[in-house]
């Protein structure tokens, strides 16, 4: 449920946990229940507020503290009630909607314990009689709330204490909602006797019942959560001068076509190039090998699933146990090196509070998780999911196309142990599997291309707080392995990657206000290959190929230091220096960054750059292709000029340069020098209204490439114009509508014009100018219909997916036949209509 409806009665509740008596304090220090008042203040305020980097440390904190106390008073029912408190205003804030109704539960279960220890203790039962009330209807707790409420009008009497009044309100606002005029007037009437310097009561009377949760108007908030877009960062603090998105997991649950795929529902923020209809992130310009992704600390070699010879179609995160994640398209942090276009953190959720199952399952998946409370201070969660696409595309009429469906078997766990307040260690685990083998005319032949890949990760991480939370220190230590394999006529390559990490961070509050980041890591990589490859962009057998059985390793060693401080009320500053020797670099680089954020009336206006360097080291394979630009880059420099303004809607604009540089040979077409990309993203968000809420982004990208025999070309991802809408709208109080459209320009790619013939007597295409075509323009638009349902340990969903709901048939690339005389067209894989059917359940 949205955060705002259970935050409602949140100033009655902070002054009522002040209020509340001391019952067996004698066995719990006073000092510690001191401590936890002041947590539990705290991360109330930050809650509030919407800052989770306040919250999470007195979140910890006072749950250690109560646990605890509640150790020490078995049946105390104080730690209890502030316990349930902590749940609902401090960690609701910062959750989807399933996660606040398990939070609800909880806290729920917590308060009716307090009950069955005392009965009569007043905040347990108004607060429990609050959850309530706030819960949707069509949850069904509205008379529960209505019980609640009169058992305490009956404990309370005709006594005039001055919370007593918040009785007599809340429910003559439920007898209203239930149809019970009369009674809600008769009751208001008696408050205002009882309490007659409250001014509510006169309101409520005068306008019979006013904006109270009785009207329509109050109805409708609350019903379900209308789910918040992707928020942007860095509009609430000064001292977050640099700009960036920030995701949860409902945002890659409910994004509509997103296919509940993280880096699909990235691809819809600001900042991202609709340069494919895969999961592989283009980043303003850059290859997606240019905005590395990281779970827990540890770098994935390859975030993708099905990978084919023009990337990835789905990610392989788990958007089940994922917690929260962060994207920078540009001027990012110090803090990351070997990136050069923008970078992707993923953290996975913490320790579970509470033990719950969930199935999720439709006409392609079907997958569990489950969160474990093991012990006070440990946890475990676990989520396997198991995809086969066979179904789908039999229900379409499009088994014909695939030698073999898509079908893949994923897993991700993780044991967290919080040993004190402040402080988390996580041992994080992921396997998956997937195969395919698809019907594909390219590159003179036709056949089934056939795509392995296997992924195995391992990650500890851990992070701890000293002095009084003016220290933070960060750790992880990470090993990963990835294996593909392509098979598609002479092609038959297999690769396997390798690698572990170590890195330690450090944050610094100083005394007189900032901060002073660093840290350092190091990696080992290598990677083995074998098979054939061809040595031409002919792949039909007896094409011309070679042999390939080689390996090679490389290492990172790097470290950085940022400092950040706000110079006035209006003025923050960050500037921070990277030192890295990267992989498959013999030299050192050196990168200086700079942030600064003016704040003027309700904008704020930042100014942000620096150098960034990438090692040579990539792990994609890349058919020779002699017409199109080649190349690494391995430095780029930022500029990035941008204006935000919160409120509804929210704006934000932002315009930036981007200078590559430092190309290293890769490819057989002509050769790169230098890059040059420019442009502008915009974000209109509305995330407040009752009914319909969405954001709309639009992407201005100019990219050019310098050759080395003087001419000049369109980057290989320079897609002009891009523009995605989102909406939902909430038509019924457990209905949802929602719709994503997504047009980008045509991509360039380097035509052949017809076939010529080499010395030996062959037929060889022969290439157009350096990315001189265009495919057509992309359009895509998709539509979901879900139905929220409830159930005891949460919100169960249903809910219709249409994928291409307007059945376009977008280009992916284009083959020739025989003597490059004729031209055909590529569809991309969602180039029809695509029905999807799916639940999900919460135990």
């Amino acid at each position: 449920m949205r955060s705002k409806t259970i935050l409602g009665a949140a100033g009655v509740m902070a002054a009522l946990a002040l209020w509340a008596g001391q019952a067996g304090a004698q066995a719990f220090p006073a000092e510690k229940a001191a401590q936890v008042r002041a947590a539990v203040a705290e991360c109330t305020a930050a809650g509030a507020r919407k800052d989770e980097t306040a919250a999470r440390p007195a979140i910890t904190q006072a749950t250690a503290l109560l646990r605890e106390w509640m150790q020490a008073e078995p049946r105390g029912v104080e730690p209890r009630v502030r316990l349930a408190a902590v749940r609902v205003r401090c960690e609701i804030p910062f959750t989807d909607m399933m996660g606040a109704g398990s939070l609800v539960g909880q806290a729920n279960g917590l308060l009716e314990e307090a009950l069955q220890i005392d009965s009569t203790h007043w905040e347990a039962r108004f607060s429990l009689a609050m959850n309530h009330f706030h819960t949707p209807e069509f949850l069904g707790r509205t008379p529960d709330a209505i019980r609640h409420l009169e058992t305490l009008l009956r404990q309370q009497g005709d006594a005039a204490q001055p919370h007593f009044a918040e009785t007599y309100l809340y429910l003559g606002d439920l007898y209203r909602r239930t149809g019970r005029v009369d009674e809600a007037t008769a009751l208001w009437r008696r408050g205002a006797a009882l309490f007659p310097a409250d001014g509510r009561f006169a309101e409520k009377l005068g306008t019979g019942g006013g904006a109270s949760a009785s009207t329509p108007a109050a109805r409708d908030s609350n019903r379900v959560v209308v789910m918040e877009a992707i928020t942007v960062e860095g509009g609430t603090r000064m001292d977050d001068t640099r700009s960036a998105v920030a995701l949860k997991r409902v945002d890659v649950l409910t994004t509509p076509g997103g296919t509940a795929d993280v880096m699909q529902a990235f691809q819809t923020a600001p900042g991202a190039t609709r340069a494919s209809e895969g999961s592989d992130l283009y980043v303003r310009g850059g290859d997606p090998a240019e905005a590395p992704v990281f779970v827990d600390g540890a770098r994935l070699f390859y975030p993708g699933r099905y990978e084919t010879l023009n990337g990835a179609t789905f990610g392989i995160l788990d958007s089940q146990v994922l917690d929260a994640a962060y994207f920078s398209s540009g001027g990012f942090s110090a803090r990351y090196g070997d990136a050069l276009s923008g970078v992707l953190d993923v953290r996975t959720i913490g320790r579970p509070g509470t033990r719950t199952l969930a199935l999720n399952a439709n006409t392609v998946q079907l997958g569990t998780s489950l969160r474990l409370p093991m012990a006070p201070s440990v946890g475990a969660w676990a989520s396997v999911r198991g995809t086969d696409a066979g179904l789908m595309l039999a229900m379409h009429g499009r088994a014909d196309e695939f030698a073999r469906a898509p079908a893949a078997l994923e897993g991700m766990a993780g044991v967290v142990w919080e040993p004190r307040a402040g402080s988390e260690v996580k041992l994080t685990a992921m396997a998956d599997e997937d195969a395919l083998a698809r019907e594909v005319d390219a590159y003179g032949y036709s056949g089934p291309f056939r795509s392995r890949g296997s992924n195995r990760l391992a990650a500890l991480s851990g992070r701890t707080l000293l002095g009084e939370g003016r220290v933070a220190l960060r750790g992880a230590l990470s090993a990963s392995r990835r294996q593909t394999r392509f098979r598609f006529g002479v092609l038959d390559r297999e690769r396997t990657d390798r690698g572990a990490t170590a890195r330690v961070d450090a944050d610094v509050s100083l005394a007189g206000g900032g901060r002073v980041s660093f840290g350092a890591e190091g990696a080992w990589m290598d990677n083995a290959q074998a098979g054939i490859v061809p040595s031409t962009d002919r792949l039909a057998p007896g094409s011309p190929a070679d042999p390939l059985d080689r390996g090679e390793d490389a290492r990172h060693v790097g470290g950085y230091v940022e400092a950040e401080r706000a110079l006035s009320p209006s003025l923050a500053v960050i500037a921070g220096m990277r030192a890295d020797q990267l992989p498959g670099e013999d030299a050192w680089s050196a990168d200086p960054r700079l942030a600064l954020a003016y704040r003027a009336g309700g904008w704020t206006l930042r100014l942000g750059g620096g150098a960034f360097h990438q090692g040579r080291w990539r792990t994609k394979y890349r058919v020779p292709e002699a017409g199109s630009p080649a190349g690494t880059p391995t430095s780029a420099r930022h500029l990035v000029l941008g204006a935000e303004r919160g409120g509804e809607p929210s704006l934000k604009v932002e315009g930036y340069v981007k200078r590559y540089g430092d190309y290293v040979p890769d490819g057989d077409g002509p050769r790169i020098e230098a890059g040059r990309v420019a442009g502008v993203d915009a974000i209109v968000r509305w995330s407040e209204q009752r009914r319909l809420n969405g954001w709309i982004t639009y992407s201005y990208l100019d990219g050019q490439v310098e050759l080395a025999d003087g001419r000049t070309a369109p980057s290989a991802v320079d897609v002009r114009h891009s523009l995605t809408g989102v909406a939902r709208w909430s038509f019924r109080p457990s209905w949802e509508l929602g719709s994503t459209l997504r047009v980008g320009s045509g991509k360039p790619f380097t035509a052949i014009t017809g076939g010529g013939e080499d010395a030996d007597g062959r037929v060889v295409p022969v290439y157009g100018a350096p990315n001189g075509a265009r495919l057509p323009t992309y359009r895509r638009l998709d539509a979901r219909v879900t139905r929220y349902v409830p159930m005891r340990a949460g919100v169960g969903v249903v809910y219709l997916e249409t994928l291409n709901l307007l059945d376009t048939k977008n280009v992916a690339g284009y083959t020739y036949g025989a003597g490059f005389a004729e031209r055909r067209p590529t569809l991309s894989y969602f180039s029809r209509r695509t029905l999807v059917l799916g639940l999900g359940l919460t135990f």
